[in-house]
């Protein structure tokens, strides 16, 4: 599964060669969301071939909470000196495999944003749909346009970062660096820049993990290449599925110092009604 989160974590199979794309709050959350969330195919280059830019860009699915189809529920906390505040969120989402993905999460806790909603569609050749839904105000607002560079829920994520999926990098042309290792981990290096105004950061890097195609490290840098955030993927384990998947994703505020913490404590790989990823039960 996968949650931005989205609320943009994600899961893989290694195939024969170890490099294929799997299956986020909102966040949404979630990433959330979603978010996780969340966020392609796999590529097969030629024997002893080194990959290119995009085949590694295209190998990783989305860096959205969670992967795949199912249901999880996330622990979320937001750290700014010595004020924390946690959050817990349910994350339902489904994956038809051909590029339309979908995630609704809802706030569990604390009482102040209880059944507080965030949904988000990703269907090939449209802009993501999103919409939040705040129960204190009895309904719903589209997220759309600059919007979705807003600050989610008072988290360290996006809109847009909380539903990170394979769109959230299309607006960048990717470039591969020298590789370098996380953790011991051998990773293909890939910068992306904007291929014109409008986009969030004047560049991203990500760093995958070249076994399992899995994002361990992205840098957002904004004007003057300021570091502006840095999100880590960590606690890599496998699903019921046999799905590598991280359980934690740590997203660091260079700016303000604040920290948001996701951590995915319980998961259902079974099938979600499509019903779930609806205006009506956002509103319900």
């Amino acid at each position: 599964m996968r949650i931005g989160v989205g609320i943009w974590t994600r899961a893989v199979k290694t195939s024969a060669m170890k490099i294929s794309a799997v299956p986020a709050t909102a966040v949404a959350v979630v990433m959330v969301v979603v978010m996780v969330m969340g966020l392609g195919c796999a590529f097969a280059p030629a024997a002893h071939a080194a990959p290119t830019a995009q085949q590694v860009l295209d190998s990783v699915e989305g860096t959205g909470l969670l992967a795949g189809s199912g249901r999880a529920v996330i622990e979320m906390t937001v750290e700014k000196g010595k004020q924390r505040k946690a959050h817990r969120l349910e994350v339902f989402r489904v994956d038809n495999g051909k590029g339309t993905s979908k995630q609704m999460v809802e706030f569990l806790l604390p009482a102040d944003v209880k059944g507080t909603k965030f949904l988000s569609i990703t269907e090939p050749g449209a802009d993501d749909q999103m919409w939040l839904y705040l129960p204190a105000v009895g309904r719903e607002r589209r997220i759309a346009g600059s919007a979705v560079q807003g600050q989610f829920m008072g988290t360290d994520f996006t809109f847009e970062e909380i539903s990170m999926n394979e769109n959230t990098w299309k607006a960048y042309t990717p470039a591969l660096a020298a590789d370098q290792k996380i953790d011991g981990k051998p990773c293909y290096v890939v910068k992306l820049t904007p291929k014109g105004s409008g986009t969030s950061y004047t560049s991203v890097v990500l760093y995958v993990w070249q076994e399992a195609s899995i994002p361990l490290r992205i840098e957002f840098f904004g004007k003057g290449g300021k570091l502006q955030k840095v999100m880590t993927f960590s606690d890599i384990k496998p699903t019921s599925k046999g799905v590598l998947q991280p359980n934690i994703i740590v997203l660091k505020n260079a700016s303000s110092g604040s920290v948001t913490t996701v951590k995915i404590v319980e998961t259902d790989e079974r099938p979600v009604s499509d019903d779930v990823f609806s205006l009506r039960y956002l509103r319900k």
